[in-house]
This record gives C-alpha cells, structure tokens and sequence, in this order.
C-alpha cells in the first residue's frame, strides 16, 4: 500500500510540464486535509497521472495551490505549475534623528576696572619769609628792633619794617609784612642797600 501525504497549508510553486493534448485541462484547488489519492478517486484518474499533470516528483501537496485532475478527453495537456506571488518583506528603517549641535552661550568677558580717584596735590602753603641781607636786618632793627608787633604812637605805621598799614591792607601778618617790605623797596630804592642809605641820610626810609 503506498504511503498518502495530506495537503499542507501554505503555498508552493510547482514545476512546469509539457504535454501533448488539448487546451481544455481541468483544474482545481487543493483545499486542507486533501492528498493525491483522494483527489484521484474524485476526479477518475491515477495518482501516477496526477504528477504527470503537475510535475510532481513526490506526493506533498499544499493547500490554497491549484492542481490539473485532467483534461475533458482524458489526455495531459501543457501545464503552467501554480507560482505564489513573492512578497517582498519590507525592511522597516527608524527615522534619522538629526541631532542639533546645542551652542552654549558665553556671555563676554567684562574688564573690571578700578576706579582710581584723582590724586589731589596739596598745595603746600609756604610761608613768604622774605629776602635776606644785612642791609634788611639793619633797617628792621633800626625800625622795631624786629618786631613784627610794634605799632608808631599814632598807629599808622605797623610791625618790623614800620610799614604804612595801609600797605598791608588789614593783614598785620609776619609773612604779608615781609612780602609788602620787599615790593616795597624793590619799587622805591632798588634794593635794600640802597634802602639802607637812603634811612642813614633821612632818618627813615
């Protein structure tokens, strides 16, 4: 007894054959649980026969697939075998993720600058002490025996060079004493030489 395979789901191409005969071959679809054995008795021909028609080297068969069970005068006829259409897996590809170069701000660099107050120069209030010669010392002494405090009877005349006061405007001080002694006779004689021997002939200068 010959060993009968049932059709199994799924799909297959079978082989294609030709052979002489007429265009008007029978075909049907094999559905699950078939074999070649029992399609034969259902359609009057041979398991032997039915490869024939199909190109079947083995008795595997599948479901879904078409089979010739014969042509209308019992002779094999060209046979195109069955091709299941090939489905092209589709091959799924992620999205590209542009990645953005984030730039991180740096704010720039401000110079601290010192602030450096103004260097103030004090003036330095030097003391006018007056010139000095020999000549100068005489009349002083002769005039107040140099004192910058003495004062004429009639108070017009003031200090160490017994100045008229108003030569000195209201300031009595040593230094205004010796500024205005100095202009003084530097304006009337020239120096204090001739100062001097201008008091030793008058009496005063």
């Amino acid at each position: 007894m010959k060993k009968q395979l049932i059709a199994i789901t799924g799909a297959i191409a079978l082989s294609t054959a030709a052979f002489a005969g007429t265009a008007s071959a029978k075909t049907v679809t094999i559905h699950a649980g078939d074999t070649l054995s029992g399609l034969a008795q259902t359609h009057g021909t041979t398991v032997n026969t039915l490869k024939q028609l199909n190109g079947l080297t083995s008795d595997l068969i599948y479901a879904g697939a078409p089979i010739e069970v014969g042509g209308s005068n019992g002779q094999a006829v060209q046979k195109t075998a069955y091709q299941a259409p090939v489905q092209k897996q589709k091959t799924y590809k992620a999205p590209v993720k542009q990645v953005q170069t984030q730039t991180t701000y740096k704010a720039p660099v401000q110079q601290k600058q010192t602030y450096k107050a103004p260097v103030q120069k004090q003036a330095t209030t030097k003391a006018y002490t007056g010139s000095s010669s020999s000549a100068k010392s005489w009349i002083a002494n002769k005039e107040s025996t140099n004192n910058y405090n003495a004062r004429s009877a009639t108070g017009k005349y003031i200090g160490k060079y017994q100045l008229d006061k108003s030569y000195l405007n209201g300031d009595y001080s040593p230094a205004n004493q010796e500024r205005v002694a100095d202009k003084y006779v530097k304006d009337r004689y020239g120096s204090w030489s001739n100062a001097k021997s201008a008091w030793q002939q008058k009496g005063w200068y």
